[in-house]
């Protein structure tokens, strides 16, 4: 005899859970104004940075955590100096948030001078010095984008899987 059991699974929308949060959510939108998702052409705030907010509230509701995956691309993505950024988010969320943006900036000069433009070799060192905090929302973020990437071209699609591959 089977029993047969209808599940109803209710898929919350993401929303701020905080009004620190709210505050992050507001700044990052602004900051990344005008900017779209590569390949589909959606605003990158909705589109990427969003979901990887939703990814990491799967795991914590840390405040600081759930901000600075919401700021993690806002130093390198919006400002020339991304020093800027982090002034002005470290005045704005504090230090502890601004700490763990820092961690998860990529420095384009470091990785052209000390790595010569090996992004994978330079995120695979970055990542085993990492905090605990800002490893879960770099995690995050690569697996939001992994899962973005079929809508990639297959030459970015191949680069970036292998990229992952090496990190991982």
């Amino acid at each position: 005899m089977f029993i047969f059991v209808k599940v109803y699974i209710y898929i919350m929308p993401n929303r701020p859970i905080t009004r620190k949060e709210r505050d992050a959510w507001k700044f990052a939108k602004e900051a990344h104004s005008g900017q779209v998702r590569k390949f589909i052409g959606l605003p990158y705030f909705d589109a990427h940075v969003k979901k990887v907010n939703e990814i990491v509230k799967r795991y914590t509701t840390d405040e600081d955590l759930l901000c600075a995956a919401i700021l993690h691309d806002v130093p390198e993505d919006c400002y020339d100096d991304y020093e800027v950024g982090l002034a002005i988010i470290e005045e704005t969320f504090g230090k502890r948030v601004s700490e763990l943006v820092r961690e998860l900036t990529s420095l384009k000069d470091e990785i052209d001078d000390v790595y010569d433009g090996d992004k994978a070799s330079y995120l695979s060192d970055k990542m085993t010095h990492m905090s605990d905090g800002a490893l879960i929302i770099k995690l995050a973020d690569r697996l939001q984008n992994i899962s973005d990437a079929f809508t990639a071209s297959e030459r970015f699609r191949n680069k970036y899987f292998e990229e992952t591959w090496k990190i991982v």
